[in-house]
Order: structure tokens, then C-alpha cells, then sequence
């Protein structure tokens, strides 16, 4: 069995995978920015008797990165994976986004899996074996307006995983994205909508029934959860692995068309872009 370290434990995807994992057999260090503060997670570790060690892990903070990834390798004798699962969204249009708050999205969803990346790779490099698998998401292949700094950060996840996945084959190790929609976790609970008017009302509503035709039948945190396991597990695991119905429909539909072709879509206003997206992704979200 293998050791595994997965980020974002305390709620949704990261607690989830860290349980089904533990299942499994492996020996999971699971971090959370306040282990004092992870009742939920000592709670289901202790009623399940779960192999599962926390640990604090704050990704806009690098030395307790260096210090998560030592306390694994020094208990563990070494690590085998890494389920990168941390992130942060936020944002709204480019023009309304402050940019305190596009600093903070990528100092956690990018610079933050950097600084862990740069602590784990090295014990991959000189063991020449085992996995990185990053959750990106959806909106690391498809944007939609207003919904900008999130998706870049993805987007630059997407591209650093790319090199990645090169640099570690050199030496048997494997680099996987997995690529959810639309998801059933606490995250949702955290968006508090602006009392004030949007500047672009008609992407913001796009947006928003977007998510809202998602949630009626979303991805769990489990089915998340098994595909992480299918790519630590797997003998030749995929680069990318999209999660939920939405996730395949939309990326599927994106590489249907040229790149021209999508983003004169994306443009489209009113009936015209709700015809194409039913001509391009085969269901109605916005109209149904």
C-alpha cells in the first residue's frame, strides 16, 4: 500500500478522497490549514479506526508546506503520492475583481501547489516512482464570463501540470488532472452573492444557471474520490480525467470544434448562444 499525502481535507473533495483512500488500505496523511479546527475529519478517522495522520498544511504559507511533507516522509519512510486537492475560488468579471483578491486565488491555487510541488517532487525524483494528482476543474478547460480568476488559476494549473507530467516521466513518475464540475461540497455554502447590480448581467446570469442546471444532478465528493484512486492505481494512468456528467459534456464538446469556432460561441448573445450550446453539448442548461 502506499503513502499518501491529500490537501484540503477538512470538508468535500480532500475529506472524502483521504477516508476512501484509508479504506483502501493506504497509510493517508491528510492536511488541513487548523488541525484544531478538523473535527468532522477526527470524527469519521476515529469512528471508521482509520490509518489517517493530520497534518498542518497551509499553502500560502511555504514553511508549513516543507514541514507537512518532512513529518510524512520521517513517519511514512517515504511518499508514494500526492492528491493536491487545496484551492480557493473567488472573482467576478476582470473589471470588477479587485486585485487584493485575484492575488489571493493564485498566491493559494497556484504559487501555493508550486511550493508543494517543488517539496514533493524531489522524493519521487530519487524514489523513480510514484503519482501526483492534482484536482483542477472543469473550469480548466471551459470559461465562462465572469468567472475569469478562478478559471486562469486552473488554466495555469493545467499548463504546469503539463511540464510536470514530462519532467517526472524521466523518472517513472506519473502527473494526473482530475477535471470536476459541477460538485456537491460545503464550497457552495461559501459564495455570498454582491447586493450590488452586475456590470455584465448577461454573463453573470449564464453563470449562474450554469451552476444551477449543474447542482440538480452533481458529481460527489466520492465520485471524485474513485477516480482519484483510478489514477494512483491505475498502470498507465491518463494525464486528464474529467468528473460528472457536465464535466465530459462540456469538454467533449469543446474539442469538437475549432478553437475559432468555440469562442465565436462563447460570444454569442441571447437564443443563439443557447441553440449552439444545445447543437454542441446535446442538452439544454439554460432553457430546460
Amino acid at each position: 500500500m502506499s503513502v499518501i499525502l491529500v490537501t484540503g481535507c477538512s470538508t468535500g473533495i480532500g475529506q472524502e478522497t483521504a477516508l476512501h483512500l484509508a479504506r483502501a488500505g493506504h497509510d493517508v496523511y491528510a492536511a488541513v490549514r487548523t488541525p484544531g479546527n478538523a473535527d468532522e475529519l477526527k470524527e469519521k478517522i476515529a469512528a471508521e479506526n482509520l490509518p489517517v495522520s493530520i497534518v498542518a498544511l497551509d499553502l500560502t504559507k511555504p514553511e508549513t508546506i516543507d514541514a507537512a511533507v518532512a513529518e510524512v516522509v520521517t513517519k511514512g519512510g517515504r511518499i508514494d503520492v500526492l492528491v493536491a486537492n487545496a484551492g480557493i475560488g473567488a472573482g467576478s468579471s476582470v473589471e470588477e475583481t479587485p486585485l487584493e483578491t485575484v492575488r489571493e486565488i493564485f498566491e493559494t491555487n497556484y504559487f501555493g501547489n508550486v511550493s508543494l510541488f517543488r517539496a514533493v517532487t524531489p522524493h519521487l525524483r530519487r524514489q523513480r516512482s510514484g503519482n501526483i494528482v492534482v484536482v483542477g476543474s472543469l473550469a480548466g478547460r471551459y470559461v465562462a464570463g465572469c468567472h475569469a480568476h478562478y478559471s486562469a488559476s486552473k488554466w495555469a494549473i493545467e499548463g504546469l501540470c503539463e511540464a510536470m507530467a514530462q519532467e517526472m516521466a524521466e523518472f517513472g513518475a506519473h502527473v494526473s488532472i482530475i477535471e470536476p464540475g459541477c460538485v456537491a461540497t460545503p464550497m457552495w455554502t461559501k459564495v455570498s452573492p454582491s447586493d450590488a447590480p452586475p456590470l455584465y448581467p448577461n454573463n453573470v446570469a449564464r453563470l449562474m444557471r450554469f451552476f444551477e442546471f449543474g447542482l440538480r444532478a452533481p458529481a460527489m465528493p466520492s465520485d471524485v474520490a474513485v477516480v482519484i484512486e483510478e489514477a494512483i492505481t491505475a498502470e498507465r494512468p491518463k494525464f486528464r480525467y474529467p468528473v460528472g456528467t457536465d464535466a465530459v459534456q462540456v469538454t467533449s464538446a469543446r474539442e469538437s470544434v475549432s478553437e475559432n469556432e468555440w469562442m465565436e460561441f462563447l460570444c454569442m448573445q441571447g437564443d443563439d448562444f443557447f441553440d449552439r450550446w444545445v447543437e454542441l453539448v446535446g442538452v439544454d442548461y439554460y432553457r430546460d
